[in-house]
């Protein structure tokens, strides 16, 4: 058998690679991990729904989860970003953005998304720290207060069916949209509820919450404001340089193990997942995805 440079490579170093990482690291497999030091909740000040570490900031998550891998001699964390990835003498061959080419005998992804936002001034900037999407990871801490709603029409029903179990005044700010259907619409209004359609210029934060700027001079405060991506984009440029089935929406598919269509090469984390993006799950499909990785890896080795 050929002998690669690492049993493993964990491309994405988030919540997902690095769970992934210590499984393997404590199967005592030579393993590097890929991490450019960006993942998708960098602005968060909280990570939240999560048993045992409620509150707990995601960069002290991650802190703690790469502190852990440090006991492993055996396990490397390299900070360049993979560009290149095809197969190679029974294994994979990866290339980085520094032209290092490593050989591995599996791979599993941990890519993650990218959110995608309304281009407002100020939202980037208060994303995940006063502006927020997912009630489960951030829905207790404001609950029943007043919150401003950024999202097109056509969703708003939607989105005001989850968010009424944790906030009942709402006011929806549609960005230039509305709600064309004539029954939620109604809906909406009769539980009191504004639908603002002017678009939206700027969000800014002053000591008592937030501050939106509408275009016609309108100014509305709230302590906080849910928003939904416009778009989640799957980052599957490996996967799709692998050959690996994706779904409609572009997360990569893949079975009860965590492997996805290609032998050998699994997934794990949100890149795995169409839309339950959470950091418990996130965390539970890295082990099982290296738990799995590691199976194959002693079957292998094994059967000789």
């Amino acid at each position: 058998m050929l002998i690669m440079d690492y049993e493993v490579a964990v491309v994405g170093g988030s919540h997902a690679g690095l769970a992934a990482a210590h499984t393997l690291g404590r199967s005592k497999r030579r393993t590097i991990v890929f991490d450019t030091g960006k993942p998708r909740n960098l602005s968060s000040t909280r990570s939240h729904n999560f048993s045992g570490h409620d509150g707990v900031s995601p960069v002290d998550l991650r802190a703690a989860a790469l502190n852990d891998l440090y006991k492993f001699g055996h396990v490397m964390i390299s900070p360049q970003a993979v560009v290149g990835l095809s197969v190679f003498e029974g294994g994979y061959q990866l290339t980085t953005d520094q032209q290092q080419v490593i050989t591995v005998r599996k791979i599993i992804l941990a890519t993650g998304v990218t959110d995608h936002l309304l281009p407002i001034e100020g939202l980037q900037a208060l994303w995940g720290r006063k502006v927020f999407h997912c009630t489960y990871c951030h829905g207790w801490e404001v609950r029943d207060q007043p919150a401003l709603v950024l999202v097109k029409g056509m969703i708003a029903w939607e989105v005001a069916m989850s968010l009424s179990q944790w906030n009942s005044q709402l006011t929806f700010l549609l960005h230039g949209t509305a709600v064309e259907d004539a029954a939620k619409r109604d809906q909406l209004l009769q539980k009191g509820w504004p639908l603002i359609e002017t678009p939206v210029v700027r969000i800014a934060e002053s000591d008592t919450g937030l501050i939106v700027s509408l275009a016609d001079g309108q100014i509305r405060t709230s302590p906080v404001v849910y928003t939904k991506p416009i778009r989640v984009q799957f980052n599957n440029e490996l996967a799709v340089l692998l050959g690996c089935e994706l779904s409609r929406s572009g997360s990569v598919l893949t079975d009860a193990a965590m492997q996805t269509s290609v032998p050998g090469v699994f997934a794990a984390g949100d890149l795995a997942h169409p839309g339950y993006h959470q950091v418990s799950e996130a965390i539970s499909t890295g082990h099982k995805a290296a738990a799995f990785c590691n199976n194959q890896l002693s079957m292998e080795d094994f059967m000789g």
